[in-house]
């Protein structure tokens, strides 16, 4: 984890820059207080809640067969966590042969301290990231299994797919956006603030309920260029790419828009 002191606090003389973090509350609880360290002034509008879904008899099923797969693919830290849970339940150690894959570094760690050997991308961590791995380049005739929520992009197994591979989804959770008040929105808006955005959905979700949001910030920080085109076609002017979704690189890219600004 990483340590506020890492970052020097601005003068007390600069005045706060306004930061809304809209992440799931679960996963802000790193990422704020870190903000407050570098003197953002942070404000908080989860635009994602994570919900589990009702285990199935296919899910079950996959689980229970999931030595038959030669590959399992992490989208993200709550497919983790919910597919590292479900294991639990049918497996008391870990079948072996099996090449456990996560897209990004923070995924992989909760996979990693279950015990598992988990193989991540080099550099981009997005299906595209994912799909330049050696691990998924010859894949013709081997199956393989992809935990994450409901619905989300098809970039990833329709390229596996046309690699000759059969994939199989297990969908473990689903994202439930929160309905607003204006008056609410006011709350978060009026000091019009810098927009941290995590993916492309959170960004759907926040212009759903604000179709001007790009008039009512000062700007966003995206987590990817895909997540910047989307935030392009949506009306925003400044937008800043951080090199991941990760807290050190959205840090990162706060530092860059504070310099920037002085």
């Amino acid at each position: 984890m990483l340590k506020p002191e890492v970052f020097l606090k601005p003068s007390a003389s600069i005045k706060p820059l306004p930061v809304l973090v809209t992440r799931p509350a679960s996963q802000a609880e790193e990422i704020c207080p870190l903000l407050e360290a570098l003197g953002c002034e942070v404000l908080r509008q989860p635009l994602l809640k994570i919900e589990a879904v009702d285990e199935t008899p296919a899910i079950k099923s996959q689980f229970m067969d999931i030595d038959l797969f030669d590959a399992v693919i992490a989208i993200s830290r709550n497919a983790a966590e919910m597919g590292l849970s479900t294991m639990d339940q049918y497996w008391p150690q870990w079948p072996l042969g099996i090449d456990w894959i996560a897209i990004g570094p923070v995924t992989a760690e909760v996979m990693t301290n279950a015990g598992l050997d988990v193989k991540i991308p080099a550099e981009k961590f997005d299906s595209e990231g994912a799909l330049e791995m050696p691990e998924l380049t010859d894949v013709a005739g081997k199956k393989i299994l992809i935990w994450r929520g409901v619905g989300g992009r098809e970039t990833l197994a329709s390229t596996l797919r046309e690699r000759g591979a059969e994939v199989i989804y297990a969908e473990l959770y689903q994202r439930l956006v929160p309905e607003y008040s204006e008056e609410e929105w006011l709350q978060v808006l009026v000091p019009k603030p810098l927009l941290l955005v995590s993916s492309g959905q959170g960004l759907e979700a926040i212009a759903s309920q604000q179709p001007k949001i790009a008039e009512r910030v000062r700007g966003i920080i995206a987590p990817s260029r895909r997540v910047a085109e989307l935030a392009g076609s949506l009306g925003f002017e400044k937008i800043q790419i951080a090199a991941s979704a990760q807290d050190v690189d959205m840090l990162a890219a706060v530092k860059k828009w504070i310099a920037a600004s002085r």
